[in-house]
């Protein structure tokens, strides 16, 4: 035979509500098995006890100790137990009606003070330890909350309201009251049974929220990723210092501490077995996996809710499955895709259309809402009523039913300190570097940021940046060349399309013999990349050649290009072509040192083979350059080792007792004699055209002036030495027209 439950009493209401009198009041009309009457627990009265005075804080957890162990001893003994507290938030409450487990079944009954806060405040004072206003104002707010006030769905048999200021927790009333308990539990009981059969896993409030308020943390906190330094600097406000297990008790600490979760303090949360089961539950169902199926249903399994020790509590609305199934379906959307909506919608905050958007999208899935224009209003409510509340879309003005706004579960690759950082380097991109085309990108990003809170009203984040762009471009955005925003966007398009396009260099002026012929120096190629390069932006391309697989890679810089159109519809039928000219780009770059890639179709294919020697596909295509330094030119060449291709370059070994040197592996020439002013030799392999005609390596040599002699090839050697005679020329010139 079942045992019969035991009611008991939870008081909830403000301080100076006027639970204390009404508890001694009630009291004596709950008689216990053993004739005598309720046990009141009170917080303040456990306190006294404790430390001496009501006033006294001290540690929550003796008082709380102290309470649970005479709640159970007086349960176990079958005295009703009534609790004097103020209860005012969720959690406090869920304490008692979900998380604890009794001896016997429990019947709870929550008693909910709607004393008014003019009231509540006058009552306090006359108090013998007077609560601060403040207090008085939040736990008020937090009771009479519209989603998070005292509910039944916490696991109450039923919730009695009543108003001391108006008379209502006299002995005659509350006498009423009780006679009335049976019928108002009957009656609840009958309208849960259509939910009955449909119990699952979180039909239980307290599972309910646990797996929501995980959601949140998750999101919120970019996955609770360790690794991320601002998310941990984030994550340790909450908690300090951050316990050092799995994800699961992590979150579990989190949870207990975030105030964020109806106000903090809500260890009901914070169970780490029940957590690790919902992390589980919510990567098996592609809430935290990134490679889930946009059109799997939800699964709840075959677990029905959890059981307690408490009886006739009443349940959430998605306690029934399929509820839960329909609304999880519509969150796992907005967390994955989170800015999803029509472009209608977007703009003049359309809530039918993005509704039926949203129908729409998800229609295929199995659970999901369905094609009858009502399905319209249900998910509505289920926005209103469920992911607002817990913070998944919240309201914003003049969109007030905007999907969730921000990063989200598989889209938040990065968090939001390392967002702001990107929207920074963007905006320098655009400023610093003049990359119009960033300028699309950047406008979305400051669109979203400031949705998601994430920026203020201006268009910067006020923020100092942690890295910056020293210098500018000297690209000039000439409007009507590729430096331009509109022909940028254009070669942007062509380059995604794999387009052939006909460009223009400007600066290359058509021949007498070309302008008779109508030719206007127009040339077709497939733009590869854009590329900054020291100063500028240049396009890498590789010309058309009618009947040739290949043609040549190029760069040239994009304020000197002109974009006169696309070749008709002309893409490359295969991908692999654009992947081996991007293959080929890449090459070249490493194999050169800078962007000129000669004017040779041939030497340039003949780079991609390997090299013997000076040889590579059967050509000689490469050159030898040696020069050699003085110790100080030598100590900053061997500081960038990357400037020229680590297999094509060699350094000088160390002088003969030269003991202070780190040996490094392109240490490999004989250096000069010791008494050599310049003794120590470096020799790069580069392409022929590089070393002939590159003003890259030129102004790269030059730019050591005396501290490095060219020894060879002979021509860039008298180079060198000519521009040293012209440069003492002009001085000498200068000093003899001043004498004049």
């Amino acid at each position: 035979m079942t045992e019969a439950p035991l009611r008991c009493h939870l008081l909830i209401g403000a301080p100076g509500s006027g639970k204390t009198t009404m508890a001694h009041q009630l009291a004596p009309l709950l008689p216990a098995e053993d004739g005598t009457t309720a046990l009141v627990l009170s917080t303040d009265a456990i306190r006294a006890e404790l430390f001496g005075d009501a006033a006294v804080q001290g540690p929550w957890d003796e008082v709380r100790a102290l309470m649970l162990q005479r709640l159970q001893s007086a349960i176990d003994a079958g005295n009703p137990v009534i609790i004097d507290a103020t209860h005012a938030r969720r959690p406090w409450r869920l304490l008692y009606t979900q998380a604890l487990r009794f001896s016997r079944p429990v019947e709870w009954i929550g008693w909910w003070f709607t004393t008014p806060l003019d009231t509540c405040l006058k009552w306090a004072q006359t108090r013998e330890r007077p609560v601060p206003a403040s207090v008085i104002r939040d736990f008020h707010a937090a009771i009479t909350h519209k989603q998070f006030g005292p509910h039944r769905a916490e696991g109450f048999a039923t919730v009695v309201k009543l108003n001391p200021a108006a008379g209502e927790s006299q002995p005659e009333a509350l006498a009423t009251r009780l006679r009335g308990l049976d019928g108002s539990i009957r009656n609840a009981l009958n309208r849960d049974q259509a939910k009955t059969p449909y119990l699952h896993r979180y039909s239980r409030l307290l599972d309910l929220e646990r797996l929501l308020f995980l959601l949140r943390l998750l999101t919120q906190f970019n996955g609770l990723d360790r690794q991320d330094s601002a998310t941990v600097l984030a994550m340790e406000q909450i908690c300090n210092p951050l316990p050092s297990g799995d994800v699961a008790e992590l979150a579990a600490a989190l949870l207990s501490r975030w105030d964020q979760v109806h106000g903090g303090n809500s260890e009901v949360y914070g169970d780490v077995e029940a957590i690790r089961a919902d992390l589980d539950w919510l990567e098996a169902n592609g809430f935290t996996r990134l490679d889930w199926s946009s059109n799997a249903a939800i699964e709840l399994g075959p677990e029905g809710p959890i059981q307690d020790s408490s009886c006739h509590g009443g349940v959430p609305a998605l306690a029934d499955r399929r509820a839960f199934i329909r609304v999880f379906t519509l969150l796992r959307h907005v967390l994955k895709e989170p800015f999803d909506a029509p472009t209608d919608a977007e703009t003049t905050g359309d809530s039918g259309s993005l509704y039926q958007h949203l129908i729409d999208r998800l229609s295929d899935i199995e659970g999901s809402y369905g094609p009858d224009p009502s399905q319209q209003s249900v998910l509505r409510k289920d926005l209103q009523g469920l992911l607002r509340p817990y913070g998944f879309s919240p309201e914003i003005k003049g969109r007030p039913d905007s999907l969730r706004s921000g990063y989200a579960i598989g889209t938040a690759l990065l968090s939001a300190d390392q967002l702001l950082e990107i929207h920074v380097l963007l905006s320098a991109s655009m400023e610093r570097l003049s990359d119009a085309s960033t300028k699309p990108l950047l406008t979305t990003l400051e669109l979203r940021l400031r949705r998601a809170g994430l920026l203020d009203g201006g268009m910067q984040a006020r923020r100092e940046p942690k890295r910056a762009l020293a210098h500018r471009s000297a690209t000039e955005a000439r409007p009507g060349t590729l430096a331009g925003s509109e022909q940028s966007q254009r070669l942007e398009r062509a380059i995604h399309q794999r387009r052939c396009v006909w460009l223009r260099h400007e600066p290359d002026q058509p021949s007498a013999e070309q302008r008779q012929r109508g030719d206007d120096g127009r040339f077709r190629a497939w733009p590869l990349q854009l590329l900054f390069h020291n100063i500028s932006w240049y396009l890498a391309f590789e010309t058309e050649s009618p009947g040739h697989p290949q043609g040549l890679i190029r760069m040239l810089r994009l304020d000197r290009l002109v974009l006169l159109g696309e070749d008709g519809n002309l893409r490359r039928s295969q991908e692999q072509d654009h992947r081996a000219a991007m293959e080929r780009m890449q090459r070249l770059l490493h194999l050169c040192g800078g962007l000129y890639f000669g004017d040779d179709i041939q030497a340039q294919m003949a780079l991609m083979e390997p090299r013997d020697g000076l040889m590579a596909g059967g050509l000689e295509v490469y050159e030898r350059l040696r020069f050699s330094c003085t110790a100080k030119v030598f100590r900053l060449i061997r500081e960038e080792p990357h400037r020229f291709p680590l297999e094509h370059t060699s350094y000088s070994l160390p002088l003969p007792g030269q003991n202070d040197w780190e040996r490094g592996r392109l240490d490999r020439l004989k250096p000069n004699a010791a008494t050599d002013s310049h003794p120590y030799p470096v020799e790069l392999v580069l392409p022929r055209w590089t070393v002939q005609e590159d003003w890259d390596l030129r102004n790269w040599l030059f730019r050591w002036g005396a501290g490095l002699r060219i020894e060879a090839p002979i021509a860039l050697r008298e180079l060198h030495q000519q521009m040293a005679r012209d440069v003492v020329g002009k001085y000498a010139e200068g000093e003899a027209f001043a004498r004049r």
